[in-house]
């Protein structure tokens, strides 16, 4: 019997899936989640107010009490927030909606990978444009090649482009008027993925008046410690956001994930003090690796740190692994020899830079 897989659409056949490591471990810090969890006191309101709900009916489709919630967070209206299934599903919305066969996706390399392979489902074709590195420079920054960035815009056609700010996998922001002068030029949309945004502060959403051609990405997985219930939320201008609704499913966002989110958008000192806690351990993390000899680190405004490594970096992966310290290998281009760790507890963090003193000490 000849196997299914033939049955697969022939532009999908060299497509990698997205699968994130499962390996087992103690330490988890591959997947940029945050290292606490919901306080006890606010998971029983979230639960004493998803006991009171209907099981048997579908929830809310517009996620309406969220919107509002975030509205009031945001400072704008709640017709110019959509909310989704995670973050994920906001930029899958978006290539559903603006992209498609017969289109382009522009992606500044390496990036998120989830922007390619939603791209490439939808049937556009991609356009991977990589990053500039100032290796050399004080400050190891990575920059937009905003010309040959350039030279892919088209006039006719409308395209997509995505722009992760910080970026995911590399840490840091790029320069905002590099950010400015494409969205100036391009023709289609622009989706600015800040999923890191508490980390950093620096935000597009000021700029939404003045180019309704841009989105906004947004995500509960980071600072809200949420990811295992999957709440992202995409701002823009109202005539924008109502495509989404064109293309998203009916509901897609459960009632205990749209309660849950809510609830945490009213302990406002709590999701502070996870902000304080989590950018004090980057800095102190970031201060312990630089100490170590044999580890480049890049700056990061966000909740991980990106390391490139003068050995290999599977080896230390593996060394790591057998510690039972997950972490991430990005891919792409730039990406030869580096790691990247999400940001843990202190203790974890601890865990972290004595496996690797005594993993480089004998490499």
């Amino acid at each position: 019997m000849k196997s299914p897989s033939k049955y697969l659409r022939e532009d999908l056949s060299k497509l990698s899936p997205y699968k994130p490591a499962k390996e087992p471990c103690v330490i988890k810090l591959n997947a940029n989640e945050s290292p606490y969890d919901l306080p006890e006191d606010l998971k029983e309101r979230i639960w004493e107010r998803v006991k009171r709900e209907s099981f048997n009916c579908y929830y809310d489709p517009s996620c309406d009490e969220l919107r509002q919630a975030l509205a009031g967070c945001l400072g704008i209206e709640p017709d110019k927030i959509f909310v989704g299934s995670g973050a994920d599903e906001i930029i899958y919305d978006i290539v559903l909606a603006f992209a498609g066969p017969g289109r382009e996706v522009i992606i500044p390399v390496p990036a998120f990978p989830s922007y390619e392979n939603f791209s490439v489902v939808s049937g556009a074709r991609v356009i991977k444009v990589p990053l500039l590195l100032e290796e050399y420079s004080t400050d190891r920054k990575w920059r937009l090649d905003v010309l040959k960035i350039k030279k892919y815009f088209k006039k006719g056609t409308p395209q997509v482009m995505f722009i992760c700010y910080p970026n995911n996998p590399t840490g840091d922001y790029f320069e905002e008027e590099d950010i400015i002068e494409l969205i100036d030029c391009f023709n289609g949309i622009v989706a600015v993925d800040e999923a890191y945004y508490e980390f950093g502060g620096r935000t597009f959403i000021n700029r939404l008046s003045d180019y309704p051609n841009l989105v906004i990405i947004r995500t509960f997985s980071k600072i809200f410690s949420l990811a295992g219930l999957r709440v992202g939320y995409a701002v823009a201008d109202e005539t924008l956001i109502e495509e989404f609704y064109k293309v998203k499913p009916p509901y897609n966002v459960s009632l205990f994930s749209q309660i849950a989110a809510s609830e945490v958008l009213k302990n406002v000192d709590w999701v502070e003090n996870v902000r304080r806690k989590i950018i004090n351990a980057r800095e102190d993390l970031k201060t312990k690796l630089e100490g170590i000899s044999g580890i480049t680190v890049y700056p990061s405004s966000t909740n991980f740190l990106l390391c490139k490594f003068e050995i290999s970096r599977d080896y230390v992966y593996q060394k790591l692994l057998e510690k039972g310290i997950l972490t991430r290998k990005p891919e792409g281009e730039g990406m030869e020899n580096t790691l990247r760790f999400s940001v843990g507890t202190p203790e974890q963090n601890e865990v972290l830079i004595r496996s690797l003193e005594e993993i480089l000490k004998g490499s």
